[in-house]
């Protein structure tokens, strides 16, 4: 498998959401509830980035799309791992 500049988007915007979301818990500047939006945001934000940089040759929405998925993992793969360690300190 080849690594393509979309993937790197994706794993670089991924590792910038994961360390929003720890600081947005560890200093509680904003509701849990409301880290998706952030995620989101940074996602949309990144995906313009990248595409205003010229890091690969697709049009805005492919590289905003890419972007948000690596977000959006990112903040579900956070609360997976949180919601599992809970599930095991229950038992």
């Amino acid at each position: 498998m080849a690594v393509t500049a979309e993937m790197i988007m994706a794993v670089v915007t991924a590792l910038v959401t994961f360390g929003f979301g720890w600081l947005a818990k560890k200093f509680n500047w904003i509701e849990s509830k409301y880290i998706p939006v952030q995620n989101f945001v940074i996602g949309l934000l990144a995906g313009m980035i990248c595409y205003i940089l010229k890091i690969n040759d697709v049009d805005l929405l492919t590289s905003i799309i890419f972007c948000l998925v690596g977000s959006m993992a990112s903040g579900g793969t956070y609360d997976l791992t949180k919601t599992k360690s809970k599930e095991s300190e229950d038992k």
